[in-house]
C-alpha cells in the first residue's frame, strides 16, 4: 500500500516542482513592492494609424507556432501578462491611489506623438456600434477611459476647470460649459471599458433607471468591450490597471498628445484644458 501510494504521488510531486520553477519568477515579478511612479516622458500609443475591422492579436496563430522567436515573444508577453494581472493590479492600486504615473509637463509634438488604438463601442442612448476613432476624427478629443467605479470618480476629477474670473466649472455636470467647448473644436468621449455582456447590460439598466448620465452627455458616453485592447496594446497606453481612470488628449489626427491617470492634480487640470483649446 505504501508503494501504490508514493507511485501515485510522486509525479504529482514532480509537476508541481515544475510549475513551481516556472510560476516562481512571475510570482516574484508580480511584487508590487518595487513599483515606482514616474513621469510620462515618451509618448503612448501605437505607431500605426486605427483602422476599420483591425482586430488585434490576442495569441499566435498554428503557424507561428513553429515559429520559435514568435513562440518565446509569446511567452514573455504572458510572464508580463501574469505578472500584472489580479492581485498585482489591486496593491499597486492600494499603493498609488491609482496615480500609475504622473503626466507630462507638456504635451507631445505632433511628429513624435503615436496614435489612439481603434476602437469599437454603442453610446448608451444608441444600439449600433461605431468606431471611436471616426468621431474623434478631425476634433481635439479629450477621451476618458475607465472600468470600474473607483476608475470613473478618478477620472472624472479631470474636468473642472477654474476659469480666468475664478469660477470653477463642471464639463461632466453643466450641460452650457460642455456646449460652449464647441467655440475651441474640443469635444469630451467617455469611454466605459466593460469586461463582459451582463456588465454591459447592467450599466445600461442603471444608466436608464437611474438617470446618472444625462441626455446631452449619452451621445459621447460609449461602452466598449475590454477585450478589443489585449494586455499588450493597453501597455502601449500605460492604462492596463483596470481599478485606475484615464484620459487622454487626441489631436484632430488621432494622435496621443498627452496623457494623465489617477486623481488630477491642479497642475494637470490646469495643463489638460490649457493644451486642449491651443491644440
Amino acid at each position: 500500500m505504501q508503494v501504490t501510494f508514493k507511485r501515485l504521488y510522486h509525479p504529482t510531486l514532480a509537476r508541481m516542482s515544475f510549475l513551481g520553477k516556472f510560476l516562481k519568477p512571475m510570482m516574484k515579478a508580480a511584487s508590487p513592492k518595487d513599483y515606482q511612479v514616474k513621469q510620462l516622458i515618451k509618448p503612448v500609443g501605437l505607431t500605426e494609424a486605427p483602422k476599420r475591422n483591425v482586430k488585434f492579436s490576442q495569441g499566435n496563430t498554428l503557424k507561428d507556432m513553429f515559429d520559435s522567436q514568435k513562440t518565446n515573444h509569446r511567452v514573455e508577453e504572458l510572464s508580463a501578462e501574469f505578472s500584472k494581472s489580479g492581485l498585482y493590479e489591486v496593491q499597486v492600486f492600494q499603493k498609488t491611489k491609482g496615480k500609475l504615473f504622473l503626466a507630462p509637463i507638456s504635451y507631445w509634438k505632433d511628429t513624435k506623438a503615436l496614435y489612439f488604438p481603434h476602437l469599437v463601442g454603442t453610446s448608451v442612448d444608441g444600439t449600433k456600434d461605431q468606431n471611436i476613432e471616426d468621431l474623434l476624427r478631425g476634433k481635439t478629443s479629450i477621451v476618458r477611459l475607465f472600468s470600474t467605479a473607483a476608475g470613473d470618480k478618478l477620472s472624472g476629477s479631470y474636468f473642472q476647470e477654474t476659469t480666468s474670473d475664478k469660477k470653477t466649472t463642471d464639463y461632466l455636470t453643466d450641460a452650457d460649459t460642455r456646449l460652449g467647448l464647441n467655440s475651441h473644436n474640443v469635444q469630451i468621449i467617455e469611454v466605459n471599458l466593460i469586461e463582459n455582456a451582463v456588465k454591459s447590460a447592467l450599466v445600461k439598466m442603471l444608466a436608464r433607471w437611474t438617470n446618472r448620465i444625462p441626455t446631452w452627455r449619452q451621445p459621447f458616453y460609449f461602452e466598449c468591450s475590454r477585450a478589443q485592447w489585449p494586455f499588450h496594446i493597453r501597455e502601449e497606453l500605460f492604462c492596463n490597471n483596470v481599478f485606475s481612470g484615464y484620459v487622454f488628449l487626441v489631436d484632430q489626427h488621432l494622435k496621443v498628445r498627452w496623457a494623465a491617470c489617477g486623481e488630477a492634480t491642479p497642475s494637470e487640470k490646469e495643463a489638460l484644458w490649457k493644451f486642449a483649446k491651443i491644440l
